[in-house]
């Protein structure tokens, strides 16, 4: 390509070079507005040296792994995937990738450096699932910097093996806790069906939702009372402090039935909600869907174009709860209750495994639960529970009784 050249147009400085011929014909490259010729020299510098880079802001050869990653949550993650996955994968490489291996040359980062980083974050007792997830969090970096970016020849995550996992044993305690039918009663009783937590408790328990799921239920259009089923379309997200309808972890839309307990107490909300409507009038709080998917609450005397929806968990004026409201409810369980265990996801973690030890087949409980593949259901939340092992042993030996009879 050519020179870079600047010139002197009025009061300021413009640089300018060679771009490659398009259809025979030269385009230049330029840029003016600069102060001084110092300034311009020194933009169109950068600019030329980028543009005979392809458009790439650095050389691949010098570039740090710390570097690399930023280019690549802000080039390719941030612009191509969803925005909780964009903060997931920031956070890890923010937290536990960048202080261990993030001053290593990116051409130069080796499978044996990656092997140790992982081997340092089991030893620091983070579970397997955990260190499984960052390790390919960083693997899909590293797949991109092979291809389509070209910047190395292969991916030093390939033959990174995770293995076994020293897991704390309360972390795992915390997350295999089930919620049982005494510690579920000690709750509804202490969040009765007068408080705002009841219905999210309730939803949890009974259809083994996920939190941004069980506040993401649209009474207006997701319930369908002669069929008895409830679809499970949208989670409740919020991105830069704004709520917004998803779909669901795995795009796991799906229809499910319910039974007569959670459809009378739909039912029950209805009636309240279109109670609560006339009490306020004017002044009730309604929700709408915008085109983006989020979550606008309006006065009932504005009038909009938007959809209207009925978020299943509100105040009595129809100011929407959302998944940041029900921390309350586990500080609540926590402190007062006596449940130092209990999280929002055990009720889910309680409905699969209850299902489980009742004889519900997995992939049954697959489907309701909305995984994505069958292993999970088994090895997450389906858990060899005393009771299941008591049930094999007592299977077995009816099976068996005539054995030893005379």
């Amino acid at each position: 390509m050519g020179q870079l050249r600047t010139r002197k147009r009025g009061k300021t400085w413009e640089y300018s070079f060679e771009g490659a011929t398009i259809g025979g014909k030269r385009s230049p490259i330029s840029k003016g507005g600069f102060r001084t010729k110092g300034d311009a020299i020194e933009a169109g510098t950068k600019a030329k040296a980028e543009y005979d880079r392809g458009g790439q802001r650095f050389q691949p050869n010098e570039i740090s792994v710390a570097d690399y990653l930023d280019y690549w949550l802000e080039n390719h993650v941030k612009k191509n995937l969803s925005y909780n996955t964009y903060q997931d994968y920031e956070r890890k490489v923010r937290i536990q990738i960048k202080p261990h291996i993030g001053h290593y040359k990116l051409c130069a980062l080796s499978p044996q450096q990656v092997q140790r980083w992982i081997d340092n974050l089991k030893g620091e007792s983070m579970a397997k699932s955990m260190a499984s997830n960052t390790l390919a969090c960083l693997s899909g970096a590293m797949n991109y910097a092979v291809m389509p970016c070209c910047y190395i020849a292969a991916n030093p995550c390939t033959f990174v093996k995770v293995g076994n996992v020293n897991e704390n044993p309360r972390l795992k305690e915390h997350r295999e806790y089930i919620c049982s039918k005494e510690e579920f009663k000690a709750l509804i009783t202490r969040f009765d069906k007068n408080t705002n937590f009841y219905i999210p408790l309730m939803l949890g328990y009974y259809l083994g939702t996920r939190i941004g799921e069980t506040y993401g239920f649209d009474l207006m259009n997701d319930v369908n009372f002669s069929d008895h089923t409830i679809a499970i379309n949208n989670q409740l997200k919020k991105e830069n402090g704004v709520w917004y309808y998803r779909s669901p972890k795995y795009n796991s839309t799906r229809t499910i039935k319910m039974g007569k307990t959670i459809e009378a107490v739909l039912k029950k909300e209805i009636v309240t909600r279109k109670e609560n409507m006339l009490k306020y009038g004017h002044y009730y709080t309604k929700s709408y869907r915008a085109p983006d998917n989020s979550l606008v609450q309006l006065r009932a005397d504005i009038e909009v174009a938007y959809p209207e929806i009925m978020p299943v968990s509100v105040k009595e004026n129809g100011d929407i709860l959302t998944p940041d409201s029900f921390k309350h409810c586990a500080r609540v369980a926590h402190y007062d209750l006596g449940l130092p265990l209990f999280h929002s996801h055990c009720l889910r973690h309680s409905h699969g495994t209850i299902l489980a030890e009742k004889g519900a087949s997995p992939k049954t409980v697959m489907e309701r639960l909305g995984h994505k593949d069958v292993g999970i259901t088994l090895n997450t939340y389906t858990f060899n529970t005393d009771k299941m092992q008591d049930e094999s042993v007592r299977l077995f030996e009816e099976e068996t009784a005539d054995i030893f009879q005379a």
